[in-house]
């Protein structure tokens, strides 16, 4: 998979437990290595992305800025002690939305100005990984698929500190918040001997502006939302234009690593060291390249497939949800407050103007306490060392999407239509950022969808009102993994 700081996709694996039980004469490590790879260390897996980009500012509505589309390539090693190390670097480009053009230069809307683009090219992304998440079924009462959820909210010392670098740096901390999913077929899983299993993923991202951006502590947000996969044919399914960047000026991103250097590489760090050369070398920090009009481009379209639009109109749709919420405050660990669970109808039906499309959410979701799982009735806020009544929290709640953010993109190596959306929302009473990532896999040997559909749906927002958090700053970060499969 992929990411500005991509790295978090495998670091995170370091972060998680699961039991040690095993299919298949495999253990629930071996099995995890399967999905985001191999056990087969001469075996090269890419995980590819392809997604969107947004930004938003205070009272204002999210807005799109890029398509973002690249891979992570990598390879699994099993160590003496039982463990993995995961060897990998990662390359993603960013995209004009409108003629989907690999972009070089980018015109600011926040700022006005023009801006060098710099593209996700980072090499060494390694990790170790110890442990592996507990595999959720999906859907639960009958599963056919398993999903392996790695969330993580990142606060650590920015590479970028503001007093050297105060036009790329938003602050001391870098603050971002990494939301993964990585879904398999629960048969392939738990009944194959194969080295390595299919994999379909949601990534899904919150950080600070980009340093390349040139924004300083500009108030504001980036968002991401992709879809990623195991791409059966290697390298096969990367883009052309993005294939032939790598050929002529990355070809080692042809190949995963085959020996662990460190330390790692994020596009901060990155960004950092073309600085310091060109610092070093008396050159200016930013540096316009001249582009020539490209005639690689071509009108996106943003369309939903029709064979999804006829699942999701057949109301009433009845999903089941459940997930976590944590909280985000800059400079400070997130803390898991407490699980969430329940069961919303859903309605989706065209704007008159065709110009997106209105899901209407009606339900009731219940919390949870993370230690005991018991229904919760007070909660014991970790932040501001209060007691809060709890009841379960009604969804009552229009979101609308504009066409650009709303839309498919198939999948042939994972048999599967995968849905994108994002939109906010923004009143007197607080802001919101939904993103969704729904999967659609195929039905065997007819051309149609499974009625079946499952992913993911991730939300950032104001504190909750039964937090009672007045004016502490930050924000509650909520992933759900949701399946219409009861």
């Amino acid at each position: 998979m992929g990411a500005v700081n991509m790295q978090t996709t495998w670091l995170l694996l370091l972060v998680i437990s699961f039991s040690a039980g095993k299919t298949y004469g495999f253990s629930d490590l071996e099995n995890f290595i399967r999905v985001i790879g191999s056990l087969n260390p001469n075996e090269t897996v890419v995980n590819y992305l392809n997604g969107s980009v947004f930004w938003k500012q205070p009272k204002s509505i999210l807005q799109k800025l890029f398509n973002y589309e690249g891979y992570n390539i990598n390879r699994k090693i099993r160590q003496s002690d039982g463990t993995f190390l995961s060897l990998s670097r990662e390359f993603v480009v960013y995209r004009q939305p409108n003629t989907s053009e690999i972009l070089q230069v980018w015109m600011n809307p926040i700022s006005n100005n023009a801006n060098e683009v710099f593209n996700v090219a980072n090499d060494p992304v390694n990790a170790h990984i110890g442990s592996a998440t507990p595999a959720m079924p999906v859907p639960p009462s009958l599963p056919k698929f398993l999903v392996y959820n790695t969330d993580i909210v990142l606060e650590y010392p920015n590479p970028l500190q503001p007093d050297n670098y105060a036009n790329y740096s938003a602050g001391p901390i870098y603050d971002s918040v990494e939301l993964f999913g990585f879904f398999s077929n629960s048969t392939l899983v738990n009944a194959s001997k194969t080295d390595s299993v299919p994999m379909t993923g949601t990534w899904m991202r919150k950080s600070q502006y980009l340093p390349w951006m040139v924004l300083g502590t500009t108030p504001g947000s980036l968002f991401y939302t992709t879809l990623a996969w195991k791409c059966s044919d290697g390298l096969q399914c990367v883009a052309d234009d993005i294939m032939q960047i790598i050929k002529q000026n990355f070809p080692k991103y042809q190949y995963a690593p085959s020996t662990e250097e460190v330390p790692n590489e994020t596009s901060w760090t990155a960004f950092k060291k073309i600085i310091d050369q060109r610092r070093l070398a008396g050159l200016p920090d930013i540096i316009i390249p001249q582009v020539n009009a490209s005639s690689d481009v071509r009108d996106m379209t943003y369309d939903v497939d029709q064979r999804v639009l006829d699942i999701l109109y057949k109301w009433p749709i009845t999903v089941r949800v459940n997930g976590t919420a944590w909280s985000e405050i800059t400079g400070q660990q997130g803390i898991a407050l407490f699980d969430v669970g329940g069961y919303v109808g859903v309605d989706l039906e065209p704007l008159f103007d065709y110009s997106g499309y209105r899901l209407q959410l009606d339900g009731a979701l219940i919390l949870y306490n993370r230690t005991t799982h018991a229904v919760m009735q007070n909660f014991h806020n970790p932040i501001t060392g209060r007691v809060n009544k709890v009841k379960p929290l009604e969804v009552a709640i229009d979101l609308i999407f504009r066409r650009d953010s709303f839309f498919t993109v198939d999948i042939p190596s994972s048999e599967i239509v995968g849905l994108i959306g994002a939109q906010s929302t923004d009143t007197d009473n607080g802001w919101a950022v939904n993103m969704l990532n729904i999967l659609f896999p195929w039905q065997p040997g007819t051309g149609n969808l499974s009625s079946t559909f499952y992913g993911t749906w991730s939300s950032f927002a104001s504190w909750p009102e039964f937090m009672v958090m007045g004016d502490t700053p930050g924000n509650i970060v909520q992933k759900l993994t949701v399946t219409n499969g009861m």
